[in-house]
């Protein structure tokens, strides 16, 4: 009898990964460290949903110690594509060879590498250990949409006056298909989770439809940080800022070749798990107002910049 037990992130992503392994193998256990008895006897393959904060960390040394104990051999860490960092001279799109340079701004996208890099270590101290890590793009759905996503969607409407970088979003039941694949595997490697292609600057506006694109001077990091909790109604990661400006989306190519095939577009998990902004629900009189103030907000930014200008072509002069 094989069994799988689940440990790291609970809540829906944990359930609907459980569901997935259930067709697969004979038992799915959940696992939380510091909670549940601690033991891994019997079990076969260890998938980790990996946190966004240091005692995750912690959690993930001493959850591989019993791993250690118990014999297991295979590792499925689920990580995030936002370990390659969003950089202007990154690919489009990011294959699974190109290197991991999280942001640091983006606590989220560093703690997954370090996750990644204590499986791999992990996996260095015993050549039968195989590692397998996942590296979903923004993950999505209608009724449960993960950090990252739920951030992303919140930011859509907001795009400074030169960057509009291509958008992609999977939905949770590609992802929990997708740690189902690979846990059968018999080999190590890194595979991205994404829908194939991705959400171009123009797609994006469409399927934000009548709410306005709030086009701003480069916004300050703090100031999108505290829209998007805003906008989610709680605590949401902060330092996303690089991954609105510029472009992280991935290849599939490698997962799809172990058979895996996404059953949602882009479009279709953008529009399914996009609860509507603001925007949506304020009367005329409301929109006029958020227009005049946005309107009042950009000008102010372009008066900022063009004193700046002026006093650096004031003390050029001087000198």
């Amino acid at each position: 009898m094989t069994t799988v037990a689940i440990s790291g992130a609970d809540g829906a992503l944990r359930s609907r990964i459980a569901e997935a392994l259930s067709q697969i193998f004979d038992q799915v256990t959940s696992f939380t460290y510091g909670l549940d008895e601690a033991s891994l006897t019997d079990v076969q393959c260890l998938v980790h949903l990996a946190f966004s904060d240091e005692s995750d960390q912690r959690n993930l040394i001493s959850l591989l110690q019993l791993a250690n104990e118990a014999e297991v051999s295979q590792l499925v860490v689920v990580s995030s594509a936002m370990v390659y960092g969003a950089w202007p001279n990154n690919s489009v799109p990011i294959s699974e060879d190109a290197p991991v340079r999280p942001n640091p701004e983006s606590a989220f996208a560093v703690h997954q590498a370090d996750a990644e890099r204590t499986a791999l270590e992990w996996a260095d101290i015993d050549p039968n250990r195989r590692v397998t890590i996942l590296r979903p793009t923004a993950v999505a759905s209608p009724n449960a949409t993960g950090l990252i996503g739920e951030a992303l969607l919140a930011a859509a409407p907001i795009r400074t006056r030169r960057d509009d970088p291509p958008q992609q979003f999977v939905h949770l039941d590609d992802l929990a298909t997708a740690v189902a694949t690979v846990a059968q595997l018999d080999y190590s490697g890194v595979f991205n989770v994404a829908p194939d292609g991705w959400l171009t600057a123009k797609e994006v506006r469409e399927l934000v439809g009548a709410r306005p694109i709030i086009r701003l001077p480069v916004p300050l990091p703090g100031r999108l940080d505290r829209y998007v909790a805003r906008r989610v109604g709680h605590q949401a990661p902060t330092g996303l800022l690089p991954y609105t400006r510029y472009p992280w989306v991935v290849a599939n190519d490698r997962l799809r070749s172990t058979g895996w095939v996404p059953r949602y577009g882009n479009d279709q998990v953008f529009v399914a798990a996009d609860a509507g902004m603001p925007w949506d629900s304020m009367n005329a009189k409301q929109r006029q107002n958020v227009s005049l103030a946005l309107g009042a907000t950009s000008i102010i930014g372009l008066l900022y910049a063009a004193v700046a200008w002026l006093r650096r072509v004031t003390r050029s002069g001087d000198n």
